[in-house]
C-alpha cells in the first residue's frame, strides 16, 4: 500500500512538472506587445522601408486562451473629420499598408520552427479573413521580432 501511494505521489509530481513545462513553452509570447518598428526591405535599393513611419503605433496581443488581436497605425495617422469621412474615398490597399490596419482571431505556436500562426477571423484586411497567416518569430527577453529579420520585421517590446 505504501508503495502504491508513493507511486501515485511520484506520478502526480512528474505529471504536474511536465504540464508546467509545456504550459510555459506554449505561452512564451503571451502578453501585450508594443510595436516599435515595422519595416520591409526594398529589394531594388537594399534599404529598409518604413510604411508606417520610423515610430509606428500599435499593439499585438496574445492571450493565454490563444486569442490574437493586432492593431497598427502610422506615426502620422490620417487626419479627417467625421463629417469629411462620409465623403472621403480611399484606396483600401494603400490605406491598409500606409495608414492603419487591424485584425483578430486565434493563434497557435510551433516552437520547433519558431512560427506563430494567426488564424484570422475578422478585421479590415478582407483577404486575410478566414486564412492562416504564418509568421516566423524570434523572442529575446522582452523583445519579440515577427518576421524573417532579413527581408521583413516587426519589432515589438513587452508592454505587460
Amino acid at each position: 500500500m505504501k508503495r502504491l501511494i508513493l507511486l501515485i505521489l511520484l506520478t502526480g509530481v512528474t505529471y504536474t512538472h511536465s504540464f508546467a513545462q509545456n504550459t510555459s513553452k506554449e505561452n512564451t509570447i503571451v502578453g501585450t506587445w508594443r510595436l516599435i518598428e515595422f519595416t520591409d526591405l526594398d529589394s531594388t535599393t537594399g534599404k529598409w522601408k518604413y510604411p508606417y513611419g520610423k515610430n509606428p503605433k500599435g499593439y499585438f496581443t496574445y492571450t493565454k486562451s490563444n486569442i490574437v488581436n493586432i492593431n497598427i497605425s502610422s506615426e502620422f495617422p490620417l487626419k479627417i473629420s467625421q463629417d469629411s469621412s462620409k465623403k472621403h474615398t480611399i484606396n483600401l490597399y494603400e490605406h491598409i499598408w500606409q495608414n492603419s490596419f487591424g485584425y483578430f482571431g486565434t493563434y497557435s505556436v510551433d516552437l520547433t520552427n519558431s512560427v506563430v500562426t494567426h488564424q484570422v477571423r475578422g478585421g479590415c484586411i478582407p483577404y486575410y479573413i478566414d486564412t492562416d497567416q504564418k509568421r516566423p518569430f524570434t523572442l529575446k527577453g522582452d523583445t519579440l521580432i515577427i518576421g524573417d529579420n532579413k527581408t521583413w520585421k516587426r519589432v515589438l517590446v513587452r508592454a505587460d
